[in-house]
C-alpha cells in the first residue's frame, strides 16, 4: 500500500508549533543556524522541550506547495537516530514495500541501522503525534516506577 506521490504539503512550521506546545521549544532556521532555507529547499531544527531535536529537510514545489522530497531525522538519545526519508533507492535489498516511503532505525544491540516501511508517516504532524505519544508513555511509566 502506497500513498499517492502527489498528496504531500509542505509544513506550516508556525502552526506545527503552536499544535505542539507541551513538546517543541523552538523551531530554528536551517540546521543548526546553518545551511539556511533557501528558494525551494525548507531547512530546519526543531528543538523539543525533553532537550532531544529534529533536523528538518523538505523539498517544495513552489508553484504548488506540494512537497517532493522530505527528510526527518529525530535524535531522541545521543547518537540514537529515528528517521523518516522518502528518497527511492535503486537497490532492491535497500528497498522496502513503501517504496520510496520509508524510515531508519538503528536497533538496539544491531550494529547497522535497518530500513523499515512507512505506511503512514510522511508529514511533521502525525510524526508530531507520535513523538508526544511517546513521551508520555514514558512519562507514565517512570510515574508507575515511582509509586
Amino acid at each position: 500500500m502506497k500513498r499517492k506521490s502527489d498528496d504531500l504539503h509542505g509544513t506550516n512550521f508556525e502552526f506545527l508549533k503552536r499544535a505542539f506546545p507541551d513538546l517543541i521549544e523552538s523551531i530554528e532556521d536551517g540546521f543548526f543556524g546553518d545551511e539556511p532555507s533557501k528558494g525551494p529547499f525548507v531547512r530546519k531544527t526543531i528543538k523539543f522541550l525533553d532537550g532531544t531535536y529534529m533536523t528538518v529537510f523538505e523539498l517544495i514545489e513552489t508553484r504548488t506547495g506540494k512537497k517532493k522530497k522530505y527528510q526527518y531525522d529525530w535524535e531522541y538519545q545521543r547518537g540514537k537516530l529515528w528517521k523518516w526519508h522518502n528518497e527511492p533507492h535503486d537497490q532492491k535489498q535497500h528497498q522496502t514495500a513503501t517504496e520510496p516511503d520509508h524510515m531508519h532505525h538503528k536497533p538496539v544491540g544491531i550494529h547497522e541501522e535497518r530500513r523499515y516501511p512507512n505506511f503512514g508517516h510522511h508529514d511533521l504532524y502525525t510524526i508530531m503525534e507520535t513523538i508526544f505519544m511517546l513521551r508520555e508513555i514514558e512519562k507514565q511509566k517512570e510515574a508507575d516506577k515511582s509509586q
